[in-house]
């Protein structure tokens, strides 16, 4: 076939694909001509494409600063990953201090991510019309020393899916930044909730510690009254306060632990109140069929990259467009654009696929590292039940002992230092105990935080 019959092949097909841009184009050309009052436009203040476009297209409603950002994100669209991110449920029980500090964490957000799903979705809109003829103005000098000015209409016919391409990059771009919106706002979460029990733990250490600060004063104060009495020695006396020393360390340690974590919880709040918990409370754990926030944003980038490496193929390939030049002297073309073809377009073309796959294998390491995560968390939290069990076995024991040791050292049968050393050591497996416990809800925490339910999708 020839280059002619080649030519005519292509823009038949561009105008079969673009008969609806084609008719675009050829009205617009039709009504701006009718913007012309006089034959020669001597100035630019005549050329008004930026009002006919205004007056000719509504422009998209804005996403409101407030309102959930996902469901905005995904008002126009029904992306299937932001539809399954605002589906998410979080998993903290409703009304508990957990889920108020989360609702409160949420109001309070900087709006960073935000504003970056915002931005992301304004491009997307614009892109969704670049299908549309361009219009700008054209300005020339004429042999005579004056200015020439009319109106350029562009309109692609047939430019291998770049613009569909770009299209759907857009969109992909709008559902990574949706995803890394909910990233962010479960992270802040997270790390709220890790403030408000590590402030609750050190509230039950230092409770802890103060109650065994006073029993051990009393065994000081029976411990004087023997030294005074020739019963015992004073190095009994200074085991004892060393002991107490000690004590009022660790109680002073975790009352300032307790004081750093509610302050900086306050700054995370923007004033509100700082609810209490008073006991730790189990966290439920997410579907192990629910896929981890770092899959779905790998699944996003995926298919993001996936539409850049289209654009990329398309824009090694020629293109076909149309042109009209309305004005004094109007005049319409066909422009046969683009890369021209080379040895080496068949080599980049294969990279840009290389590149296109390298992105979706990322997908199934994001899976793997995923499910690796979940296997170790799962294990730590079994490991971490059955060692939290026999702490609280040994609380028990520790307790059983000191009792008996009471009643020994009542009997006359036990020194006072040997029901010291023993109380010591209940107080210690105490605070083992304690120690356990709230690692335990630090653990649920995590494996919230990377499933992405420390939060309501439809509130983010």
């Amino acid at each position: 076939m020839s280059f002619r019959g080649q030519f005519t092949q292509v823009l038949s097909e561009g105008v079969m694909r673009k008969g609806l841009s084609v008719c675009i184009f050829i009205g617009a050309t039709t009504a701006l001509s009718g913007c012309m009052d006089a034959p020669l436009m001597s100035k630019l203040s005549d050329v008004k494409p930026v009002a006919f476009v205004r007056d000719q297209m509504a422009a998209p409603a804005p996403m409101v600063t407030g309102a959930p950002q996902l469901a905005a994100a995904n008002s126009d669209s029904g992306s299937e990953i932001i539809s399954g991110l605002i589906s998410r449920r979080s998993v903290l029980d409703a009304g508990s201090p957990y889920d108020t500090l989360a609702s409160t964490l949420l109001e309070t957000s900087s709006g960073v991510a935000q504003a970056e799903l915002r931005a992301a979705k304004m491009r997307s809109v614009s892109r969704d019309k670049n299908w549309l003829p361009t219009i700008g103005p054209s300005i020339s000098l004429t042999s005579l020393g004056e200015f020439a000015a009319g109106l350029l209409v562009n309109q692609v016919l047939y430019d291998n899916g770049k613009k569909k391409a770009e299209r759907e990059f857009a969109a992909a771009d709008v559902e990574v930044a949706a995803v890394v919106l909910a990233q962010d706002e479960n992270d802040r979460v997270h790390s709220g909730l890790e403030l408000l029990v590590v402030a609750a733990e050190a509230r039950e250490k230092t409770a802890m510690a103060q109650s065994g600060l006073g029993r051990m004063r009393e065994f000081n104060r029976v411990v004087g009254e023997r030294v005074r009495g020739g019963l015992s020695s004073l190095a009994d006396e200074r085991v004892v306060h060393s002991k107490i020393s000690e004590m009022e360390h660790e109680a002073a340690t975790h009352s300032e632990a307790r004081d750093s974590a509610i302050s900086e919880l306050r700054s995370m709040m923007s004033g509100h109140s700082v609810p209490e918990l008073s006991a730790p409370s189990g966290i439920k754990l997410a579907s192990s069929s629910l896929e981890t926030l770092d899959v779905v944003r790998a699944r996003a980038e995926a298919k993001r990259a996936s539409a850049e490496a289209h654009v990329e193929r398309a824009s090694l390939l020629p293109t076909l467009s149309a042109t009209g030049l309305i004005g004094k002297n109007s005049s319409a073309a066909l422009d046969y654009e683009g890369s021209g073809l080379g040895l080496g377009t068949r080599a980049e073309m294969e990279a840009s696929k290389a590149r296109e796959g390298a992105a979706l294998a990322l997908v199934g390491r994001a899976q793997e590292t995923a499910a690796r995560q979940r296997s170790r968390l799962d294990s730590s939290l079994q490991a971490l039940s059955r060692k939290e069990r026999d702490a609280a076995d040994l609380v028990q024991q520790s307790r059983a002992n000191y009792r008996l040791f009471q009643d020994q050292f009542e009997a006359g049968k036990k020194t006072v230092m040997d029901v010291l050393s023993v109380y010591e050591q209940m107080v210690r497996d105490e605070l083992k105990h304690i120690d356990v416990k709230y690692e335990i809800v630090q653990t649920q925490l995590e494996a919230a935080r990377l499933a992405g339910v420390l939060a309501n999708g439809a509130e983010i």
